[in-house]
């Protein structure tokens, strides 16, 4: 029986996004059954896209898929399957997965740091620390007040993994926590309560915290404008971890001028990097993070861990795990 026959093509422009090279060529013999081809070059890669039934990464695209005759499985090595979700592939019978659940912990967690630095105040200690002023007493007299996370209302747009890990997180620190997703079940857990997302507007006005943690889909486009914003609680904040395109920056912006939100953590945005001139850099109630919240320890390990899996699953012939639902988009 021949081998199934894999290409890899995980290359960014951005070294932290390309699959280290030595990483790349232990894949060969990893998984028996299986050979994988790790090209040099793009043109390369196109020349034995052909030949391939399995791709790893994103050396598929609408200009080459019609030559990609065997293929039968993309993955991708990131939760967004964006990329690769072209007319021509969602049409075809070819199954695409992604890396759904890699980054949990690592949001979840980062999701927390922000939230105790706004209600201990960190960011603007730091602040003060950059320019050598001691500002206890600002710190303790001027609003908002230093707070605690127990007791708060945690407001989740999505609960995936991602969301579920940091519904969890939230809940051992003593928060109520809230959900809006589009299929809600029964029991919530490890939400409070679960609703669907005709309900956001009840979740914005109960929420003291609210996080987005929802993919980047049709539906999600714009999904907080200015009326959601206005929505929020006074003294409220935003964490956005999903996409920038789920915000409406320019709303938010001028939510946050107003005082209308009292902060935001945005480590998604419109545009990446952020433009030098965007004044989301110097509100000081805003903490800018450079999209870095899904990154943790051995995170190519456990990327390739999770395509490994699969691929024993694909060469079995047994049914694939973090399917992508093509038209939904995740």
């Amino acid at each position: 029986m021949e081998p199934v026959r894999v290409l890899e093509w995980v290359r960014h422009p951005q070294d932290m996004w390309t699959l280290p090279r030595e990483m790349a060529a232990a894949l060969d013999g990893a998984v028996p059954g299986a050979r994988v081809w790790t090209p040099a070059s793009r043109e390369e890669a196109d020349a034995l896209l052909p030949e391939v039934e399995v791709v790893l990464g994103f050396a598929v695209r609408p200009h080459n898929f019609a030559r990609a005759r065997r293929l039968r499985w993309v993955h991708c090595t990131a939760a967004s399957a964006t990329h690769v979700l072209f007319p021509g592939i969602v049409e075809s019978e070819v199954r695409v997965t992604n890396a759904r659940g890699i980054h949990a912990d690592s949001m979840a967690e980062h999701a927390i740091g922000v939230l105790l630095a706004f209600a201990r105040k960190l960011h603007r200690a730091r602040d003060a620390q950059r320019e050598h002023t001691w500002v206890q007493d600002a710190l303790w007299g001027e609003p908002p007040p230093i707070g605690w996370l127990a007791g708060t209302t945690l407001g989740l747009i999505g609960l995936g993994r991602v969301g579920s890990a940091i519904a969890e997180r939230g809940r051992a620190m003593g928060m109520r926590v809230l959900a809006v997703r589009l299929h809600p079940v029964s029991p919530p857990a490890p939400a409070h309560e679960q609703w669907g997302v005709e309900r956001l507007p009840d979740l914005l006005e109960a929420s003291d915290w609210v996080v987005i943690a929802a993919p980047h889909t049709t539906a999600t486009t714009r999904l907080i404008g200015a009326r959601e914003l206005a929505r929020m609680k006074p003294g409220a904040r935003l964490v956005n971890l999903g996409r920038g395109a789920i915000v409406d920056e320019a709303a938010l912006v001028e939510a946050l001028h107003a005082g209308r939100v009292a902060g935001a953590a945005l480590d998604v945005f419109e545009d990446e990097p952020l433009p030098a001139g965007s004044p989301l850099w110097d509100h000081p109630e805003v903490i800018v993070t450079p999209h870095t919240s899904g990154l943790g320890p051995r995170y190519w390990e456990r990327v390739l861990e999770q395509f490994m899996a699969n691929l024993r699953r694909f060469v079995a012939g047994e049914p694939l795990e973090n399917l992508v639902d093509k038209r939904a988009g995740y």
